[in-house]
């Protein structure tokens, strides 16, 4: 279970214009949506413990997320993030893997420990709307749209209690997101909660909110004073 409670993101942009609560069960999906640097990366790297929120709280089964408990908390948490490329738009150490060689690899990760099944990775593929011939393409070869839907079909091997993806379906068809949002679906029903973060004119935030469909805006941030900014990336540098 995921809460954020009156939760006021910092950044070295400023800090956001209102506050920003809701409560994610096994089960729920939430999607934050947001224009470009409206907060949607500052909330997600929030969550995960990277970035210190200006107020408020958030809390992963009622324990608060800071940057000493952020660690156990990840190991719960299946992580997508919007930019897959290394940092700086260089080249990503994975550049040179296929997608198979990267699944595997992550699947033998100390908290996974799992033998790939191929055939529940090619139906993914699949669901996905990829074709099965990714798994033998490299990394580097791939749009980030379609690195973003391999990982994504990790979760076809391993199970974790919360999803977080930023911005997945930036860059589908109608078609391949309807395909990807049917996916993150059958993930919340068997148990997890998932966070998605979307751009303002994704079809993600023209879904029906309801019991367990949960759609929040960002508004983006006011401005804050050099101290403020120079607090938050010392508070990053720490984490």
């Amino acid at each position: 279970m995921l809460e954020l409670k009156d939760v006021i993101l910092h950044s070295p942009a400023g800090k956001s214009r209102r506050p920003l609560s809701f409560l994610i069960q096994p089960g729920d999906i939430c999607c934050v949506g947001g224009g470009s640097g409206s907060g949607k990366t500052t909330l997600v790297r929030s969550v995960l413990g990277f970035c210190p929120v200006a107020s408020g709280y958030i809390s992963i089964d009622g324990e608060l997320v800071n940057w000493l408990s952020a660690t156990t908390f990840r190991r719960q948490i299946f992580y997508i993030p919007s930019d897959v490329s290394a940092e700086g738009g260089g080249p990503s150490p994975f550049d040179d893997l296929t997608v198979r060689q990267l699944i595997e690899a992550q699947l033998q990760l100390g908290i996974n420990r799992i033998n790939i099944d191929n055939d529940h990775l090619s139906e993914a593929w699949q669901l996905l709307g990829l074709d099965e011939s990714i798994g033998e393409r490299r990394c580097g070869e791939l749009s980030a749209s379609e690195m973003r839907r391999a990982l994504l079909s990790i979760g076809s091997q391993i199970h974790r209690d919360l999803l977080i993806a930023d911005e997945l379906t930036t860059g589908l068809t109608v078609e391949e997101e309807q395909k990807t949002l049917k996916f993150v679906r059958a993930m919340a029903q068997s148990g997890s909660a998932v966070l998605l973060t979307c751009l303002s004119d994704d079809l993600l935030l023209k879904q029906e909110e309801n019991e367990h469909f949960i759609i929040r805006d960002l508004c983006g941030f006011d401005t804050v004073g050099a101290s403020d900014s120079t607090a938050c990336q010392t508070a990053h540098t720490h984490a």
